[in-house]
């Protein structure tokens, strides 16, 4: 199809350009699902492309204080401008300034209960400031919240007027009972890889150490070369792979089987991405 065939045209102008990292007038739009995965993911990409924006679909701030770190104290709210300050430090680092960060407004772990109000917020952003592409998380069941943004950057693509390339950075996500970070699961998608310098893994380092409330976490994330690719055409009914999702082995609140429940309401909006006709787009479902 056409849509598929222009996706593919501007896949191919646009990874030469990152991989050339010469062209300083690219805008991405990160949607990440809370503050330190833009950095995980796409930190390099932040930092030779420094107009991108960074939007965070959560606050970083879980309502069940079981899930926040032993050592963080106060409440939800402190809790989440505590993470906004991480957020700035890390971010300076990159050369992205506060004023190109923006805020969903998404409840941390409880994001696909609000995929609508999110969605239609995230479409208004990118009518707003028009990206040359999204980039942002991949639907490999790691975290609800990760695989809420993959679903809420397709709605809002799929809604928006003109076609947005989706990118994808890596997270992590199970196999054989153990989290894998860095890497993809495997999908007819291509990809590149971003090769970090000293300096740049240097650069990621601080990044990650400005986040010290999530220090523990983020100790089992390598510094290393950060992969992109192409967003695949997801069915966000069927589980991402066999076996348990990462979410699921944590024990987490929200589980795959009622994660696609909800999204499943949304997939009717989805296929009109591959049936409808020139200009046409979706409207999302209340």
């Amino acid at each position: 199809m056409k849509w598929q065939a222009d996706l593919q045209r501007q896949w191919a102008e646009i990874s030469s350009r990152i991989v050339s990292g010469t062209d300083s007038t690219l805008r991405f739009a990160v949607l990440a699902a809370h503050p330190d995965d833009e950095t995980i993911g796409a930190s390099a990409l932040l930092a030779r492309f420094p107009r991108s924006l960074v939007v965070y679909l959560t606050d970083g701030a879980p309502r069940d204080r079981r899930f926040w770190p032993a050592q963080v104290e106060g409440t939800s709210a402190q809790y989440a401008e505590l993470r906004r300050k991480e957020c700035a430090a890390a971010l300076a680092h990159a050369g992205i300034e506060s004023r190109q960060t923006f805020w969903l407004g998404g409840v941390d772990q409880e994001a696909i209960f609000d995929v609508h109000r999110l969605a239609e917020k995230f479409a208004g952003f990118l009518a707003e400031h028009v990206p040359h592409a999204v980039v942002t998380h991949s639907y490999e069941g790691g975290h609800p919240d990760h695989d809420a943004a993959a679903l809420i950057a397709r709605l809002a693509v799929t809604h928006a007027d003109r076609e947005c390339p989706i990118l994808e950075m890596t997270s992590y996500h199970a196999h054989g009972g153990q989290c894998v970070t860095g890497e993809f699961l495997p999908a007819e998608a291509p990809e590149i890889v971003l090769e970090l310098a000293e300096e740049d893994r240097r650069r990621k380092q601080r990044m990650l150490d400005d986040y010290a409330s999530q220090r523990l976490v983020l100790e089992s994330f390598p510094v290393g070369n950060e992969r992109l690719r192409l967003a695949p055409e997801y069915e966000f009914t069927l589980p991402p792979h066999e076996g348990k999702l990462w979410y699921e082995c944590m024990g987490w609140p929200v589980t795959g089987a009622r994660w696609r429940e909800v999204a499943a309401a949304y997939g009717p909006e989805l296929k009109m991405r591959s049936s409808a006709g020139e200009g046409d787009r979706a409207t999302l479902v209340s």
